[in-house]
Order: C-alpha cells, then sequence, then structure tokens
C-alpha cells in the first residue's frame, strides 16, 4: 500500500479495545473503529468521557507506549503501523495537542519549548530562531517568547501549544478542545489559518470539541463518538446538519442555538462585591462592577485580559489599587482588611486547571471530604449519602473509585464543581465551568448552580469564553474591555456603598 495514496486514511484504528489498568474490568475503547481521511478537515464531537481524548493518545502512539493496555487493535498513520514508528518518524505524520496544555510543556519558557520541538526532528540550529520567531508572530505571542509558561493565562498557553503544534509541519495535526480557553476572535482567526493550510497544502486536520459553531463552516465532516469510541454517526456537515440533528438530542451534544436565553431577570439585589476604580498592573485600570448577591454574573473577555487574575486578586493572591469590597454577612468591608481564613470561609474557587485543587486519592473521597470539612455538622452517614447521591447526579458514580487524576478533563471539571459546591460558601468564583463538557453536562453544572442561587442565596462570578452559555444562564454579563469591566447585558444591580460601574 503506497503511503502517498489519497486513499489511505491519515488516521486509522480498527478494532480497537484498551484500558488504563492491566486488571481493569473497565474498557475505555471497545472494539473502537475510526478513519480520518487524508487532507480533510475532521471534527469529531461526543460525551464527556466517552473515550475521545484516549482515543487520540493511542492514535498519535502515546498509549500505550506511556500506560495503559492494548487487547486487541491496529492502529495506522497513513498506512504505516504506529507501533512500528520512532517518535521522530511519527512526528512527521502526526502531531497532538493535548486538551490540558500544561501537560504537554516540556521547558519554562515557550522559546525553550519551540526550540525543544525542534530539536526533537533535528532541525539545524542556525534555523532555529527563523522558524521559532515565525510561529510565535503568527500566533501574536512574540512578547511571551521569555515569559515562565506557568504565568501564561490558560488562553496563552494554548496559543503557545497550538504554536508548538504548528512549528512541527507534521502531515496531520490532531486537536483536543484547541479552543477551549480560546476567545471567540482568537479561534476564528487560528481556524481560518487552518482552512487556508488545509486547501494549500492538504494538512489533514482531526479537531476533538464540544464547540461546533466554530467549525460547522470549516469541517468536512463531524463524527458523534459514542462510549467506548463507537461511532455513532458520521458524514455530518454544515449543509445536512439538521437531518443529523437527532443524534446530538440524543447523545446530549451541542450544536449553535441550542442555548436559549431563559434567565428571567429579577428584582434588584443588593451587592456581594463591589470593585470601585480598580487597578491591577498590566490588566485592569479603573476597573469598576456591582456583583449582585444570589445572582449568576458572567465575566467575559479575551485570552489574557485578566479574568483569572482578577479571581486570584479577590482572594488576595494579587495586589491591587482602588477599592474592592466583599459583603461576608457583615456589611461591605475592603477584601484587602480581610484576614485569608475569613475570605475563603465564604468565598470558594473552582480553578481553570482543577487537577491543581484535588487533594483526596479518589473521586468519592474528594467528595466526601469536602462535606466534612465544610459542613462538620453531617455525620459519616449523611457525609456518604450526600456524597454517593451527588456522584450519580453528576455522572461519576461508577469512578468513584478512580484517582480525580485518571478522569477526563470533562469528568475533572464536573468533580471540581461538585467539591466546590459542597462548601456551601456564600460566593463561589468559577473559572471556565464547562470547559471540556457536552451540553448535556453543562447543563447539569449550571441546573445544579441555579438551583443553590434560587434556594440558598449562592452569589457566582463565572469566568467564561462561551458567550451562548453565558446569555444562556447569567442575570448579569460583565466584560473586560481595555482593561475596564463594562456591564453588557442585565438589570443594573442594587447599588452599595463606592459604586462605580459602569453601564
Amino acid at each position: 500500500m503506497s503511503e502517498t495514496s489519497i486513499h489511505v486514511p491519515a488516521i486509522e484504528l480498527e478494532h480497537v479495545t484498551f484500558r488504563y489498568f492491566e486488571h481493569g474490568k473497565h474498557n475505555v475503547l471497545e472494539d473502537a473503529c475510526l478513519k480520518i481521511p487524508q487532507g480533510k478537515i475532521t471534527v469529531i464531537a461526543g460525551n464527556s468521557g466517552c473515550g475521545k481524548s484516549t482515543m487520540a493518545a493511542v492514535a498519535s502512539g502515546l498509549y500505550p507506549e506511556n500506560g495503559g493496555v492494548l487487547s486487541s487493535g491496529t492502529i495506522r498513520l497513513f498506512g504505516h503501523p504506529v507501533n512500528e514508528l520512532n517518535p521522530a518518524a511519527r512526528s512527521r505524520y502526526l502531531s497532538m495537542m493535548f486538551q490540558n496544555p500544561d501537560l504537554q510543556f516540556c521547558m519554562d519558557t515557550l522559546r525553550k519549548e519551540l526550540r525543544f520541538c525542534l530539536e526533537n526532528i533535528s532541525v539545524p540550529r542556525e534555523e532555529m530562531d527563523s522558524k521559532l520567531e515565525y510561529w510565535a508572530e503568527k500566533m501574536e505571542m512574540t512578547p511571551f517568547l521569555d515569559r515562565k509558561l506557568y504565568t501564561l493565562s490558560g488562553g496563552e498557553k494554548q496559543k503557545a501549544a497550538l504554536a508548538c503544534l504548528f512549528l512541527l509541519g507534521s502531515r496531520a495535526i490532531l486537536m483536543d478542545e484547541p479552543f477551549a480557553n480560546i476567545d471567540e476572535k482568537w479561534a476564528k482567526e487560528i481556524i481560518q489559518w487552518i482552512v487556508r493550510q488545509n486547501r494549500e497544502q492538504g494538512l489533514t486536520v482531526a479537531a476533538i470539541d464540544h464547540r461546533l459553531d466554530y467549525w460547522l463552516t470549516a469541517a468536512d465532516e463531524v463524527i458523534v463518538m459514542g462510549k467506548g469510541g463507537v461511532i455513532l454517526d458520521r458524514g455530518i456537515n454544515r449543509e445536512n446538519f439538521e437531518d443529523h440533528r437527532a443524534v446530538f438530542d440524543q447523545e446530549g451534544l451541542y450544536y449553535p442555538g441550542r442555548y436559549q436565553p431563559a434567565v428571567n431577570i429579577r428584582e434588584e439585589r443588593e451587592p456581594a462585591l463591589v470593585l470601585d476604580q480598580v487597578f491591577v498592573e498590566g490588566l485592569l485600570d479603573q476597573a469598576s462592577a456591582v456583583i449582585p448577591k444570589g445572582q449568576i454574573t458572567a465575566l467575559l473577555g479575551p485570552s489574557g485580559c485578566g479574568k483569572t487574575t482578577l479571581f486570584r486578586t479577590l482572594l488576595g493572591k494579587k495586589s491591587y489599587g482602588g477599592s474592592m469590597k466583599a459583603d461576608f454577612g457583615q456589611g461591605l468591608r475592603e477584601i484587602s482588611g480581610i484576614r485569608p481564613k475569613e475570605r475563603f470561609l465564604h468565598m470558594g474557587i473552582v480553578f481553570q486547571n482543577p487537577s491543581n485543587q484535588f487533594i483526596s486519592q479518589n473521586v468519592y473521597q474528594e467528595v466526601e471530604e469536602s462535606y466534612r470539612r465544610w459542613q462538620p455538622g453531617l455525620n459519616e452517614g449523611e457525609r456518604k449519602e450526600l456524597a454517593e447521591e451527588q456522584l450519580k447526579a453528576y455522572g461519576l458514580g461508577q469512578y468513584r473509585k478512580y484517582s480525580p487524576y485518571m478522569l477526563s478533563q470533562g469528568q475533572q471539571r464536573r468533580l471540581a464543581v461538585l467539591a466546590a459546591l459542597a462548601g456551601n460558601q456564600e460566593i463561589l468564583l468559577l473559572d471556565e465551568p464547562t470547559y471540556g463538557q457536552d451540553y448535556r453536562s453543562a447543563m447539569a453544572i449550571m441546573e445544579e448552580l441555579k438551583e443553590k442561587v434560587e434556594k440558598e442565596g449562592l452569589t457566582v462570578l463565572m469566568a467564561t469564553h462561551d458567550r451562548p452559555l453565558a446569555q444562556a444562564v447569567s442575570h448579569v454579563i460583565y466584560e473586560i474591555q481595555e482593561k475596564k469591566l463594562v456591564r453588557i447585558s442585565g438589570q443594573q444591580p442594587g447599588k452599595g456603598e463606592n459604586d462605580g460601574a459602569e453601564n
């Protein structure tokens, strides 16, 4: 079989069965078959935890070489068995971008990371600087070349990972949730570039993504994957999407227009948080906002604009100028004057990368420990009953004995939200809470939050790039524009002391 034949799939899995534990009973992939054609843009959608990321890792040769058990099946890249290709040869055919870029970086700066990529494909040293600077400029990452990678925002890290991916010049690229932390403007620009490379250079593109609105105009085909890697439907594109809508409804997947603005604007509320003329170096300048009690407020803004940094500032992890006040039941008080222990007793957070906040050995313990720590009045039986009930509601019951780090990114997100809600704090900061979630899972999270908001008066401040979601579930929406906090939706909340919010 000639590798240049266009009829040879770029990526092919035949009857693949894979599990993570040698003696485990649960196969993540069960007799899975997949063909990704050469020279096409293919998007794979499916439920959170159905095996998409595992299939990508198996296709790229990361598994079982670095973990897990492949009990049956064959994987080929452009006709070549992947297990017969060394990593350098493999990278000529396929490069993969992880869902969590932190797991992919080997060096401490982007410049070193890009250079390391080039060293691994034997690029002459004298050519390295021009190549890495070209891709850094292309991704508008030149100012970040010598910044420590851990200091970058989630979106900046994803752009850095994409720069590494494109730099390698592989015949095919495989991207796992490439735009989870990237704003809409950049997502569209990257897709336009991918389309040009596909049309002009014949680049094969496979993308795992829940956000089809970014892809429908570009994709040659959308594939819907079910549990275990089973292909439920394929051949879906912009022209025939309506003929295939039923499988998206059946599987609880997102499609453009599925989120419906449905939040009823309620009576004015007193403020839970008041920001007045806040200055955070390099990110916010004279930014003002009022976050109402007992409502969901969304925070939008481009990658790297300061959404996560604002959360860190509210938690006392970064200094600020101006005034930031919170009401923890004693009226509005300046946050800088509130002791850390009191802050964390009343204000919780779900990190952008949830794996950074897990503290227990398995999924059940993570939730049970949250109830034990935050609700000491519950006895052991009550804690167990609540933990089991919530794990089942969040679709995590069957993974109760798994390490949190063995979950998919979407499942980790659900676990982190569940553990945070057990805290019963009055204010909850959520950093990209629906990243990596299918529509059904995202709405399950939001319905749980809405119930807490309506019945218990929980105040939610949610940073997200998902504008349709924000419009569907938020009472108030702010957007960071030119270092200011601008209200773009929702009524003016009840004004509190020093309320300088912009209209």
